[in-house]
């Protein structure tokens, strides 16, 4: 078993989550799930959002298909069992709806590849997973949309997918990147500090006009409800920085690593050495090439 999958055998409810289309997500959910069911864990697998066709609908690129195997249990949309060449069998249909159907529990009674098209909205997924009967030997595993980094905050472990596809310049990769992981991994508030509550979204222009204000933020612990309602530019984190102010949020979340993808469905490739050497090196958490995870 490699790194990756050793460090996430702990946790049960395992997210993917992705900087942008193209960086590695549905390789390493095919990763993981090839790896757990040899050492005979059960999953199941869904996610907000489509996934899992072989051409991206948005950019018209090829992308790799999800292949589940016998047993595998999957969160999906009516509208896109048709396009699953599983044979299976539905053990329930929920009142969820989506734009590709309700949404619909099915265990696969073969393998084969599957399109994943689960609940748009995070509390319905909560409450399908806390539904779904499942026996003690189970991970869940949860595919996440572009720019819904707020499912993060459903798993005991998430992963983080950068790639090459966010841009063809190295440094902006690495930068933006480090900066979604610092959002990922704040903390909450000591108990009993002088604290701002922020409800909803914190973004750019709310977190200004509050450092704008003249209001001293030295020591104050700025609080978001979890990563995924923090929507603010590099340039703005600094800003309260400078002004002693400190970014917490109520439900932390557990990233567990970053992978990345050096090549871009555009035509463009990164050294993969140097990718990886970089990334490693800006960031607190494990980094790993999906490249090395496929063979």
């Amino acid at each position: 078993m490699t790194c990756l999958a050793k460090l996430l055998m702990p946790h049960r409810i395992i997210s993917i989550v992705g900087m942008d289309k193209n960086t590695g997500k549905t390789t390493v959910l095919n990763y993981l799930a090839e790896t757990f069911n040899k050492y005979g864990i059960k999953l199941l697998l869904t996610g907000i959002g489509r996934d899992g066709e072989d051409c991206d609908i948005v950019t018209g690129t090829a992308k790799p298909r999800i292949f589940v195997q016998s047993g595998t249990t999957i969160i999906t949309a009516e509208g896109l069992l048709g396009l699953c060449d599983i044979t299976k069998e539905i053990v329930k249909v929920t009142d969820y709806h989506t734009a590709m159907g309700r949404v619909v529990v099915v265990v696969a009674k073969s393998d084969g590849f599957v399109q994943i098209g689960g609940p748009s909205a995070l509390s319905q997924l909560d409450e399908l997973l806390n539904e779904v009967d499942v026996c003690d030997n189970i991970k869940f595993i949860i595919d996440g949309a572009i720019s819904r980094k707020s499912l993060a905050r459903l798993g005991d472990a998430v992963v983080l997918c950068a790639g090459a596809g966010q841009n063809s310049d190295i440094k902006k990769v690495i930068a933006e990147t480090s900066h979604a992981v610092k959002m990922l991994t704040l903390s909450m508030p000591p108990k009993d500090a002088k604290h701002i509550c922020f409800e909803g979204a914190v973004s750019d222009k709310r977190l200004l006009e509050l450092i704008n204000s003249g209001t001293d933020l030295k020591g104050v612990y700025i609080v978001a409800d979890d990563p995924g309602k923090i929507f603010i530019k590099p340039e703005t984190y600094e800003k309260l920085l400078i002004k002693k102010g400190m970014l917490t949020v109520k439900t932390p979340v557990n990233l567990a690593a970053v992978t990345i993808n050096p090549v871009s469905a555009r035509g463009y490739a990164f050294d993969a050495d140097e990718f990886l050497v970089k990334m490693s090196a800006a960031l607190p958490v494990p980094v790993f090439n999906v490249k090395v995870l496929q063979r």
